[in-house]
Parts: C-alpha cells; structure tokens; sequence
C-alpha cells in the first residue's frame, strides 16, 4: 500500500480537492496533517475525503510533520509514503503502483531503492539506469515517494523547519548507501514559489548575469514568495548544513542567490542585517530558538 502525506498551511481549496480527488481516485491512502492554518473550515469540506487527519494546536513545520506522516504510514502498514506540497496536483497519468512494481522486479534494485521521485524535472539526474529510472543526487520533497521502513529510522530533520529538509535528507540517504531514483516522466504539476519575477535592481542584475554565465545556468528569475522572510530560512538552513558538512560542499554556490533574493525583495540594510543573523544562527545551529523568533507559533 501506498499512503499520500499533505502538510497544509492557509492552503488553497479548490486546488487541494483537486490533489485529493486525483488520489482519491488512484486508490491511495490520504493523511493530511494541518500545521494550524488560521481558518481550518476547509477541514470539514475535505475530511470526508481523507484517511486520516491530524489538526496541530500549533504549526511544527515541514520535517517535524514528515515524521508523523512516516508514523502513520507504518502504522497503517503502507510500504511507501508519497510526499506532496499543497498546491502539487498529481497528474492524470500518474500510476503510483506501476511504478513501484517497475523495480520491485529487481530485488536488488529494489532492496538498495530508499526514495523514488514522480518529480523528475525539478531532480538532480546523474545517469539513467534503465528505460524507466534515472539515479539521482538531490530530489524535492514534493513528489518523492519513501520507503516507510527508511523514513522512520532516518528521520526528517525537523529544526529546518521549512526549506532544504529535502536536500538534507537526500544527501543522508546516499551517504548511507541507499539509492535516490527519479522516474522518467514528470508526476505532478509543481511549481517554486507564488510565481517567478525577474531580478529588478540594476546590481542584481549584473550579479545574476555573472552568475548564469559561471554556473551555466539562467538565473534571471526568482521564486517569489509575498513573506521574504522564506528568503532568510533557505540562507540560514543551507549555512547551517554546509557548516556540518551535511551537504556538499558545492550547494554553497547558492548562497550568493539567496542573498541576492533577499536584496531584491527587501534592499541593502535589510539584507546586510538579515545575511548577519543568517551567519550567527546557521554556525551556532541555534535554530529551534531562531524559529520562534521567526514563526512565532503561526509559520509562514
């Protein structure tokens, strides 16, 4: 069996009975966990779709609420978890179980297989390994379908809170001899961010510009989110794990355009200031009690 874990957060309705529906009719098991959205009316709407429901007090954040959908999962006695965003509509042609059984065939394959992503374009791809998987360094959490058994021994780590939760554990996962597979066709309609803008500011521009042409890379639009606070945690978090090696030491050429996001969403002083802060919470890993400072019980 196959268990969907939802993290809601203020989500859009409309577009959650959408993900729900298409699971629903793909024969998946639901948990949705609520990480206390101000107006939780929608839970009535949609509770009747669900397996599971879980309504936190108070918002735990991304990780922490990965783990309770691992519980569930091995509770329920699911051998996979498929993890989606609230606003990651599952494609028509989405087959969760074919794919599954497209490597339970290889024993091996399948033994070593910790994480399979319905996300393939937003993964990092190293070689295919056949015609239906590529192997994979790095995966986004919306879309990657885990191993009940794996994510609760290697657990989520929760004081990120929000962002890099998903390359953290990849990371950890290959370190620990495991294989991260994407599949070849794309899954799920997801996006980063509200929407993209581009860069406005003439020094972000030369900076971007600079930037695409040493990482190869078009740079010139960003994800935008209407609280630029999102902006600090994708900094802070990615110090902290290049601090503790818990990523590769190359993931910290994204440092610099995370600051940029911040410069163009907030301008120098606010930038100079919050990039400070980043530096002294991401070293000292004091992140549980900058996260209260930050989300203040309401998140995000």
């Amino acid at each position: 069996m196959i268990l969907a874990c939802l993290v809601t957060y203020n989500p859009n309705v409309e577009l959650l009975s959408e993900i729900i529906d298409t699971l629903n009719k793909k024969g998946v098991f639901i948990i949705l966990i609520d990480n206390n959205s101000s107006d939780k009316k929608f839970l009535n709407l949609l509770q009747n779709k669900i397996n599971y429901l879980i309504v936190l007090d108070n918002n735990i954040g991304l990780g922490a609420a990965y783990n309770l959908c691992c519980k569930v999962s091995k509770d329920a006695s699911a051998e996979w978890v498929l993890f989606l965003d609230q606003d990651s509509v599952p494609l028509e042609s989405l087959n969760l179980y074919e794919i599954i059984e497209k490597i339970r065939y290889n024993k091996i394959l399948y033994n070593r297989t910790a994480i399979i992503s319905v996300n393939p374009n937003t993964a990092t791809k190293l070689k295919r390994i056949n015609n239906d998987f590529y192997l994979a360094k790095y995966v986004v959490g919306s879309g990657m379908i885990v191993k009940t058994e794996i994510c609760n021994r290697s657990k989520f780590l929760e004081e990120l809170f929000l962002y890099s939760i998903d390359i953290e554990y990849s990371t950890r996962i290959r370190r620990a001899g495991y294989l991260i597979l994407a599949y070849r066709e794309q899954g799920i309609n997801y996006k980063i961010g509200e929407k993209t803008e581009k860069y406005k500011k003439f020094i972000s521009n030369v900076i971007v510009t600079t930037l695409s042409k040493l990482m190869h890379k078009d740079l010139s639009q960003y994800p935008y989110y209407s609280n630029p606070i999102r902006y600090y945690i994708m900094l802070r978090n990615n110090i902290y794990l290049l601090v503790r090696r818990k990523v590769e030491l190359s993931y910290s050429k994204y440092l610099p355009i995370f600051i940029l996001m911040i410069y163009e969403r907030l301008g120098l002083k606010d930038t100079v200031k919050l990039t400070l802060r980043a530096l002294k919470y991401g070293i000292l890993g004091r992140l549980e009690e900058d996260n209260k400072k930050v989300f203040g019980g309401t998140g995000v």
